[in-house]
């Protein structure tokens, strides 16, 4: 069978078509057919405990947080009073040491305008009184009445009224106040040079710390002191110190 010109043309063409189709499909890359979304989720229900649960949780959140808030500002409170309180305390410490010295200063200025009225046979030892019998006296006040108290067990007794005038009470006029007292020299109680350091000697009043270390090396170099006359070569050493001392120190 013989095709005309144009059935050939056309079955050209067509098989042309087919061609240009197939090698289309085949170099073109295949897609992938796209899922389907899937369903949204319904929202579930919670129930009444489970609320109720949720509730008392974020309840006890809330009450731990304010708790320890609560706790802080106690803190903060307590630390703020204590500090007031103690504030409060000084000040009145200060206030009732401050009218104390100045009682006590006034009744030492009484002192002088009011000797009179003590009585002449009024006596006091020094080493043996304590501060209510230093009150007995017109012009002693509590606080220098400790003052002297104090001032003994520095010393280790009093061998002479006449100390009370050392520097220690300046401010107070008790030299009026002389005749009134009397010492028990037999109560001092002495230093022994030979055994003693020089934390002990330079704790005495009458002793400084250079001097307390003179005689400390003193014996070291004697390797033993005999009597108050071998501290007398000492420069730092004068003879008011010597005298003033001597009845502090024995030489055993």
């Amino acid at each position: 069978m013989i095709l005309a010109k144009e059935q050939r043309i056309g079955a050209a063409i067509l098989i042309g078509i087919a061609l240009v189709g197939w090698i289309v499909v085949a170099v073109w890359p295949s897609r992938q057919p796209v899922p389907a979304p899937e369903p949204a989720p319904q929202k579930k229900h919670r129930t009444w405990e489970e609320r109720r649960d949720s509730m008392d949780r974020a309840d006890s959140i809330r009450y731990a947080r304010y708790a320890a808030e609560r706790e802080q500002r106690y803190d903060s409170f307590r630390v703020a009073d204590s500090m007031r309180r103690a504030e409060l305390k000084a000040q009145l410490k200060y206030f009732r040491d401050s009218a104390r010295v100045a009682d006590s200063l006034w009744r030492d200025s009484m002192g002088i305008f009011f000797t009179k009225h003590i009585k002449k046979d009024t006596i006091i030892d020094l080493n043996h009184c304590d501060t209510t019998d230093l009150l007995y006296l017109r012009g002693i006040g509590q606080y220098t009445a400790i003052q002297i108290l104090r001032y003994r067990e520095q010393l280790g007794g009093f061998y002479s009224p006449s100390q009370l005038t050392d520097a220690p009470f300046a401010r107070c006029h008790l030299d009026t106040l002389l005749a009134h007292f009397t010492a028990d020299s037999a109560a001092i109680q002495q230093i022994d040079v030979n055994s003693c350091s020089i934390d002990r000697l330079q704790r005495h009043p009458y002793l400084r710390y250079h001097q307390a270390k003179a005689i400390y090396t003193l014996r070291r170099q004697k390797i033993r002191l005999r009597s108050i006359k071998d501290l007398k070569n000492l420069p730092e050493l004068t003879s008011e110190d010597i005298q003033r001392l001597t009845p502090y120190l024995k030489f055993e």
